[in-house]
């Protein structure tokens, strides 16, 4: 049987509504997932080029690899996952404060390049632009029921 508002068979729901949140969190996760090979494969190579330690890049690929494989999971499903999709918004809110404290403490904790501060605070306003872009879509999602 299929559904008329989702074309999909035996899902019931409004059309599009959960769109946003999966287009925001497979956006989110294509981006991780090329930031995750980039950290991992090119770790020594950018520290010098950005004033990170080797050992960030790579503790950050190892998460973002395994982060980005949720979201796309979470994205994909028949249903979006609402508990991973919740997470995401936390996790980049998280990491947006993270950024920012980082770029605050100044050479205190990292001697960041002119590149660096740069790098950091650009994914600092992208994981803020992703988690923006997924709590609206959970709103959306979440009226889904609501609607005539």
């Amino acid at each position: 049987m299929m559904d008329e508002t989702t074309n999909r068979p035996g899902i019931s729901g409004s059309a599009g509504n959960d769109e946003l949140l999966r287009f925001a969190l497979k956006l989110d996760g294509t981006v991780s997932g090329l930031v995750a090979a980039l950290s991992l494969l090119g770790a020594r190579a950018l520290d010098p080029l950005l004033g990170l330690p080797t050992w960030l890049h790579w503790a950050q690929g190892g998460f973002l690899a395994v982060y980005a494989a949720a979201l796309w999971y979470a994205g994909t499903r028949p249903a979006v996952i609402r508990p991973i999709a919740v997470s995401a918004v936390l996790l980049n809110a998280v990491w947006a404060v993270g950024c920012t404290a980082i770029i605050a403490a100044g050479r205190a904790w990292f001697p960041l390049t002119p590149f660096g501060d740069a790098y950091v605070g650009f994914i600092g306003v992208a994981v803020m632009v992703f988690g923006a872009m997924q709590w609206a879509g959970l709103g959306r999602a979440g009226n889904a029921g609501n609607q005539p």
